[in-house]
């Protein structure tokens, strides 16, 4: 808890780093979206910063994978690497809408899409809605938290 402390301590800063890194490595970011609101952060506000950091981190994950980690682990069978690839191309699309919702290892999936080699311009649109969506649902349903605790407080 000390790590999503000192996150909220630096506001929007610690919100984009965190959306970020949590869009590679599986860290909840729930704990400072709703720690910024609970301390009076404008939740439109909030919204924006969390929504640029998750898209950004997702396309850091898959250029990595795209430039990076193909180069780090090559395949050895052709005939598979291309089956992978047609696999991806045509399940790819709905794996990159649902993997907000799927707990750590739908974060993976912006990488495994660059080593796949998946269309920028197509993973782009598709995390940037997938990413927006989440979002705003973690934005809403911690106002709506706060809302209600504070209703239980007084």
């Amino acid at each position: 808890m000390v790590l999503f402390e000192l996150l909220i301590s630096y506001g929007m800063m610690g919100l984009l780093l965190i959306a970020l890194v949590s869009s590679i490595i599986p860290i909840p970011t729930e704990f400072v979206v709703l720690g910024l609101l609970d301390v009076g952060k404008k939740p439109e506000l909030v919204l924006i910063i969390f929504i640029i950091g998750s898209i950004a981190g997702s396309y850091i994950g898959y250029i990595l994978g795209k430039y990076k980690l193909r180069k780090i682990i090559p395949f050895h069978n052709k005939e598979k690497e291309k089956k992978m690839q047609m696999h991806f191309r045509k399940y790819g699309a709905l794996l990159l809408l649902i993997h907000p919702w799927i707990p750590i290892v739908g974060d993976l999936a912006p990488i495994v899409a660059g080593i796949e080699n998946y269309e920028s311009r197509k993973f782009i649109i598709l995390i940037s809605i997938s990413k927006t969506i989440k979002c705003i649902a973690i934005v809403y349903f911690s106002t709506k938290l706060i809302d209600t605790w504070t209703l239980f407080i007084k």
